[in-house]
């Protein structure tokens, strides 16, 4: 219990405080009103917040209507601000007004199970210009909502639209590389990174996207590092150096108006973004890179447009085993650890996962001072109904078709000093159930 004393008619108690009143006594002399006042923890509070990670401009080749590209990623990060998770979020893309040549791709609404405290997240929308000569200079209005449980629902700010520009294919936007894997399974995490090139001083604005179905993928985190300014980094693939006006109703509407988010107003060079994804659903897709740019009062897109992964198949994940490893060596006393005394390692391998792991290897290098004793290697594989063949290497694990000879490499007679590595190959499948899931392998070995 805390006492207060306050002056009248000082601050009272909020609706929302912590704090409710006991009791309380006026002393008419002082002019004090002394309080009572119990106080308790309140449980921690959530806000969310919403705002654009896209550029407002979209385009179509300003020569050619059938290259170029036609579909773009729009989207929103989306924060937890307070002290605690909110949950069952559902993020909505709404059109504010129409427009027969920009629609959207896939679905307009996306799902989260949860966003913990402190924690943000991006939904992207795929967007689509259809391939015509009247969509050039249109718009079409939007906003995105997000609503859930434990917090008020949040949008973008409005008025916001998508414009269709002349675009301009660019020699010096190029894609560098893209690497990542072309076979994923539903639920797992993988990443994906782009290269690419732009003008060595970068441009006042500059998308660099791979084009990901938020069908399949969904985006987890965005790293990009640019090299003008030099160290620059951004955790979004829109990069809005110079200040852009995305309000259609202000005078200086897509214009630079500042403050500059980068050094110089500018932001690109050598480009690299890394995308970390979720896999949400099977099938097979592809993934292309767009680089886009404004300078000069023109919009360019990199003319190598389309370079991407031509074919990304998603399955079902299946069962998956773990093979786990664990090493002993015997003897362990310190008084029989003396040069000429032999030493036994065994390695234990166990299968706890949830499917049968077949074609494993298990390799192991000749410790350090010590010699290979010719023909002890062995395995002990009980009921896993495994085979095993037995290779060794005299070159650090680079090849395996060395044979152990007696006295090889100046060793003693039985002991081969040469062998450097000992591989095991094993052929059929090691259950995940015991206790057909777990055996050994081993190999002696002299102190020198």
């Amino acid at each position: 219990m805390i006492t207060c004393r306050q002056k009248l008619p000082s601050t009272t108690l909020r609706a929302n405080s912590p704090c409710r009143w006991l009791a309380r006594s006026i002393t008419k002399r002082s002019g004090l009103l002394i309080l009572l006042i119990f106080c308790w923890s309140l449980p921690a509070f959530s806000a969310v917040t919403i705002t654009p990670t896209s550029w407002n401009v979209v385009g179509l080749d300003s020569n050619n209507l059938a290259v170029g590209p036609d579909s773009y990623q729009v989207g929103a990060r989306v924060c937890n601000t307070g002290g605690s998770a909110v949950t069952s979020l559902n993020a909505s893309f709404v059109w504010d007004s129409a427009n027969a040549f920009i629609n959207l791709t896939g679905p307009s609404t996306l799902n989260l199970a949860s966003l913990g405290a402190g924690v943000c997240t991006d939904f992207y929308f795929q967007v689509t210009v259809t391939r015509s000569n009247a969509a050039y200079d249109t718009a079409r209005r939007y906003h995105i909502t997000v609503s859930g449980t434990g917090f008020g629902a949040v949008s973008t700010p409005t008025p916001r639209e998508i414009y269709v520009e002349h675009l301009i294919s660019q020699s010096r936007n190029s894609v560098t590389s893209i690497v990542g894997p072309t076979t994923v399974f539903v639920g797992q995490t993988y990443t994906y990174t782009v290269s690419a090139n732009t003008a060595t001083q970068g441009y006042s604005q500059l998308e660099a996207f791979l084009n990901l179905s938020n069908v399949v993928f969904q985006v987890q985190s965005i790293a990009t590092t640019y090299t003008s300014p030099p160290g620059a980094t951004n955790d979004k693939f829109y990069a809005d150096a110079c200040g852009w006006d995305n309000n259609p109703l202000s005078a200086t509407y897509r214009s630079c108006i500042g403050p500059a988010n980068y050094a110089g107003g500018k932001a690109g060079g050598t480009i690299s973004t890394t995308y970390t994804v979720k896999i949400l659903s099977t099938g097979t897709t592809t993934a292309s890179t767009l680089i886009l740019d404004f300078s000069g009062s023109s919009y360019h897109y990199n003319n190598d447009y389309g370079t991407g992964i031509n074919s990304i198949t998603i399955t079902a994940l299946a069962a998956v085993p773990n093979v786990g490893l664990t090493k002993s060596v015997s003897p362990t006393a310190a008084s029989q650890l003396i040069p000429g005394a032999d030493l036994t390692y065994t390695i234990a391998f166990v299968n706890s996962g949830a499917g049968p792991a077949s074609s494993f290897v298990i390799t192991d290098p000749i410790p350090a001072a010590t010699d290979f004793k010719v023909a002890s290697a062995g395995s002990s594989l009980g009921t896993t109904g495994l085979t095993v063949t037995i290779a060794y290497s005299n070159d650090s694990g680079s090849t395996y078709s060395y044979n152990p000879v007696s006295g090889g490499g100046g060793a003693a007679s039985g002991y081969d000093r040469n062998v450097t590595n000992v591989r095991w190959t094993f052929t059929g499948s090691l259950s995940q159930s015991a206790p057909n899931n777990n055996g050994n392998v081993s190999f002696i070995v002299k102190i020198r």
